[in-house]
């Protein structure tokens, strides 16, 4: 079979990079390819948000992948397998051509949060929730289902408001969303629900279940670390049982 050359392969990722309406991460496909993410994670995310910088073996799970910068991430910095899962049809579209332009082995998925379950996705050793939690109806049946895959750690960014008594938990509710996307071009998302502050994400990640809890309001909204009571290490679904019984 003959292999398409590398000019042709180039031509095809630019035209799939202009098909797209929109890219939310700026990502590096090449020295000279940068996909036009109105939101750069280098600058704006990787700094604040708590990166293992080694990731050797670790079995990672990155929820709300969109293009899957963190997904790539992780495996730049050794994640031995990398499970990425996106509800947004088109998240999941710009993932795979973003996976095919870096030679990426992890796997993008469409379903969401409230679909994980240890039978079918198995458990891991990093659990990577950015800029997710604001978006659900349903913030602590989603923190219950990241716990339950969780075998290790979980990192967690999210959209927050600081509070003048700010050891007291309290989210805002916005019924029909908010004003969001980029500065220059914003938008009205109305997927965009609850608002937490720091301390109301603290309490709600103690209420499912996670200890050694740590993080707060930074340049990069709330961000928290937290881990599970016992740790082991993540292991992948047994499929001569899973999703059949």
């Amino acid at each position: 079979m003959t292999q398409p050359s590398s000019d042709s392969f180039r031509q095809w990722l630019e035209q799939q990079i202009a098909s797209e309406p929109y890219w939310f991460h700026r990502i590096e496909l090449s020295p000279d390819l940068v996909t036009p993410g109105w939101n750069d994670p280098i600058e704006q995310k990787v700094p604040y948000f708590n990166l293992p910088s080694d990731m050797t073996g670790m079995r990672v799970l990155d929820v709300g992948c969109s293009e899957g910068f963190f997904t790539f991430e992780a495996e730049r910095r050794g994640a031995e397998e990398v499970i990425a899962i996106d509800s947004a049809p088109d998240g999941i579209r710009r993932f795979n051509i973003c996976k095919n332009a870096l030679g990426s082995k992890a796997n993008g998925y469409l379903t969401n949060v409230y679909d994980l379950h240890p039978r079918t996705y198995g458990t891991f050793d990093l659990v990577m929730f950015f800029g997710v939690l604001y978006h659900l109806r349903h913030p602590i049946l989603a923190l219950e289902k990241l716990h339950s895959v969780c075998s290790g750690d979980l990192l967690l960014q999210t959209a927050d408001f600081e509070d003048a008594d700010d050891d007291t938990a309290a989210a805002r509710f916005h019924p029909f969303g908010i004003t969001s996307g980029p500065p220059d071009n914003p938008v009205h998302d109305n997927t965009v629900f609850w608002i937490p502050n720091p301390a109301c994400v603290r309490d709600m990640l103690r209420h499912v279940g996670f200890v050694d809890i740590s993080g707060g309001h930074t340049p990069a909204a709330a961000v928290f670390r937290a881990s599970v009571e016992k740790k082991a290490k993540g292991f992948g679904p047994d499929w001569s049982k899973a999703p059949f019984s």
